[in-house]
């Protein structure tokens, strides 16, 4: 859990503080595919006190072990996200409701983290950008092995389109 101790920051209006944290993670779920800490998550926060707010601002960073959307085998991913939140110091009641709120004296920040981590997270990983997948007729590696399968023609209902592209290029 990435935890803030905040007891003395928010009594000291126009103060700010600095937290570097390195904490370990359990494993989450993103898209039903599961997603592993490969390390500590590296944070680097500044926290201040507006009056009203604590408003926090650095990055996290580290490295997660994902799975190739190409090849699908694991590979570790480095990655750097930004984090900004704001706090609410006013009673629950009085808050803004755009605002987040927090009891007694700790800011729990490991739903905001790994929300920006999630954020953060390419479309479709790959382990290489050159990675050739698995072949679709064997399902074997083509980074690892050259299977030597026939690649399919395609769709024979394009095969009519197929012919005009030939002319075109004669």
């Amino acid at each position: 859990m990435i935890r803030l101790d905040v007891a003395q920051i928010k009594r000291s209006p126009g103060d700010f503080a600095r937290y570097e944290l390195a904490v370990d993670l359990p494993p989450i779920t993103f898209s039903g595919e599961k997603i592993t800490f490969a390390g500590p998550v590296k944070t680097n926060l500044t926290v201040t006190n507006t009056g009203e707010t604590l408003t926090i601002h650095g990055s996290a960073g580290g490295k997660l072990e994902l799975s190739c959307s190409r090849c699908l085998q694991p590979f570790d991913y480095d990655y750097m996200v930004s984090i900004d939140e704001e706090y609410s110091l006013l009673p629950t009641g009085e808050a803004n409701e755009e605002l987040q709120t927090f009891t007694r004296d700790y800011i729990d920040l490991t739903p905001a983290v790994i929300n920006s981590i999630f954020l953060g997270l390419p479309m479709k990983a790959v382990c290489t950008e050159d990675c050739q997948g698995l072949c679709s007729v064997c399902g074997a590696n083509l980074n690892k092995e050259n299977c030597g399968c026939a690649l399919e023609e395609g769709d024979p209902r394009f095969s009519v389109l197929k012919k005009l592209l030939k002319k075109d290029k004669k």
